[in-house]
């Protein structure tokens, strides 16, 4: 660590910071500031405007007898990328060693005390990334207006400063107890805070959340991401999904999203946050997370409703007038499925809460939750649910059990009763219905076990209306038709072969042959079957009142009908089979 002499004002090496006393700088950059570089040449140095924040820095060190000062414009070689790396990392810890910390607020005048009030909140330095650490960590303060006036100290400006920053009074009092205020809440700290470089405003929370991570500048807002994604492995608190985006509608065209990952992109769409408060109940089994290339794997906390599934974060927020939190409700998060992961949408309207025992945690399929959708993801997404197949079952009568097994298994959405078809112009799924007699109080009924398939699918038609894009789009042409097990135009064994299939990687090869076989029908000019017989059963009807003994047979038969809903937000095929 390089420190400067506070006598000398020369930098010095110092192997074992923790062994010195030293005093610290906390401050906002200007023109013409001292560089690393520069405290070569002391002579350099001195004619540049920053020097007099370095010489009187350590002007007050030496009036407490401190004999060395960190000042970030100088005591760090930038031009190293391990050094900087080292210190950014280090630079929490650094302040929270440190013996003093005078913070220097460069725009804020000489006023009478009674003014402070007024004006110390529009100081420069509460909008800075990197002075968020600095007050928090540093545990000894001294403010400074732009005269080097004293106006305060940490202590004495206490109330003001947590009515400025809405930081945790316990946490300006004491750092140690920083991992104790949820994640969301510290990331709302920095909601209106700004750094020159998108990348600091993700390094320089490192210390809030105690993490460590390489530096990548050039990275953008992916800096960010790798934050969160650190913070979800280092800690059990899902609040850190608990963000909201800003209102889409006021946003260009060009960057409305429907759908958006569940990590968010900046510290500001935390803003909300600043009363949320984790539930903590020893009866439920921490979340368990993990992450995966294809984003958030997050156990027992998702549940299902007609069409939608929620995200529960375990978490509550304080609503204007209530003091106390009601614990019997938890925030949650909207989530759309698609065929191979979740995706977040309604996240621009505020938090939505429901009361927790009313979530059904073992409802939903458990699928990764995307990290992150960029706006042209977004419009792919939404283009490709805008076609499902709906399935229903029927007018089943009594003495019949029916068995029903939907393929393939992973697309079949059980909260909606339909099919993810992702916008394939192949998709092709199948509906096996088993159906066989039981023994009932009333009646005797015999029947041996039969089988019916309903194959379904779309098919590339003509070209639909052009798009606000101008590209032509493809039209889906649904259909759909039911066989019997021994149907000869689909082959008594192909289908059954998709039933025999041990392994999930074959089942695709499985489907194409049988969508082969069943459009092969179509194009010889045939159409498909919508009425399949499945068999017969005798129906004795027995009465302790007659000696007569009625007896009939009835046949089985599959019937199936459709229609196609078409709405602005997509179309829906909707397919029934009523066994009759």
């Amino acid at each position: 660590m390089w420190l400067i002499n506070t006598t000398s004002l020369v930098l010095e090496f110092i192997e074992d910071p923790d062994a010195c006393i030293y005093a610290i700088l906390s401050h906002t950059w200007g023109e013409d500031e001292v560089s690393f570089q520069d405290m070569a040449d002391l002579e350099r140095a001195r004619k540049k405007k920053g020097f007099s924040k370095i010489e009187r820095t350590c002007q007050l060190a030496r009036d407490r007898n401190i004999e060395y000062a960190w000042v970030d414009t100088c005591c760090i070689d930038k031009s190293s990328s391990a050094e900087l790396t080292e210190a950014i990392n280090s630079m929490f810890r650094w302040y929270k060693r440190s013996h003093i910390c005078f913070v220097f607020l460069s725009d804020l005048l000489s006023f009478e005390r009674k003014f402070f009030a007024h004006y110390l909140p529009r100081c420069r330095w509460f909008t800075r990334g990197w002075t968020l650490q600095e007050l928090i960590a540093s545990r000894e303060i001294e403010f400074y207006d732009r005269g080097w006036n004293l106006i305060g100290t940490n202590d004495s400006l206490l109330n003001l400063l947590v009515q400025i920053t809405e930081i945790d009074v316990h946490v300006l009092n004491d750092s140690d107890l920083l991992q104790t205020v949820p994640v969301a809440r510290r990331m709302s700290w920095a909601a209106s805070r700004q750094t020159s470089r998108v990348e600091d405003l993700a390094y320089c929370l490192f210390g809030i959340f105690d993490v460590h991570l390489p530096l990548i500048y050039g990275e953008g807002q992916k800096a960010f991401i790798r934050l969160q994604e650190a913070i979800a492995q280092e800690k059990n608190d899902l609040s850190l999904f608990a963000w909201i985006s800003a209102d889409e509608n006021l946003l260009p065209l060009h960057r409305r999203r429907e759908f958006r990952g569940i990590l968010a992109e900046s510290p500001s769409e935390f803003k909300d946050c600043s009363n949320l408060s984790t539930i903590s109940d020893p009866a439920i089994l921490p979340a368990q997370v993990s992450i995966t290339n294809q984003g958030f794997d997050i156990k027992d906390r998702l549940s299902a409703s007609i069409g939608e599934y929620y995200l529960n974060l375990d978490c509550n927020i304080k609503t204007a007038g209530k003091d106390i939190l009601d614990t019997e409700q938890t925030i949650i998060i909207k989530l759309v499925r698609t065929a191979h992961a979740y995706v977040r949408h309604d996240f621009s309207r505020g938090f939505s809460t429901i009361y927790r025992n009313s979530l059904r945690r073992s409802a939903a399929p458990r699928l990764p939750i995307s990290k992150t959708i960029t706006q042209a993801e977004s419009q792919i997404i939404k283009a490709r649910l805008r076609h499902r197949i709906s399935i229903a079952v029927v007018n089943i009568f009594s003495g019949i059990q029916c068995s029903i097994q939907m393929r393939p298994q992973h697309l079949w959405d059980q909260s909606s009763s339909t099919f993810i078809t992702d916008g394939y112009e192949a998709f092709t799924g199948i509906v096996e219905v088993k159906t066989r007699g039981r023994r009932g109080m009333k009646y005797n009924v015999s029947i041996v076990d039969v089988s019916s398939f309903l194959i379904f699918g779309y098919a590339a038609g003509n070209f639909g209306v052009a798009g606000v894009d101008n590209e032509p789009r493809k039209q889906l042409v649904p259909w759909a038709g039911i066989f019997a097990i021994d149907d000869k135009d689909v082959s008594s064994h192909t289908v059954p072969m998709f039933d025999s299939e041990e392994t999930f990687q074959w089942i695709p090869n499985a489907i194409h042959k049988v969508r082969e076989i069943v459009l092969a029908r179509v194009d010889s000019g045939r159409s498909l079957p919508t009425v399949c017989e499945l068999g017969t059963f005798r129906l004795d009807n027995h009465s302790p009142r007659v000696s007569v003994q009625f007896q009939s047979e009835r046949a089985i038969r599959a019937v199936l009908s459709t229609e196609r809903d078409e709405s602005p937000e997509g179309s829906i095929y909707r397919i029934a089979l009523s066994l009759e």
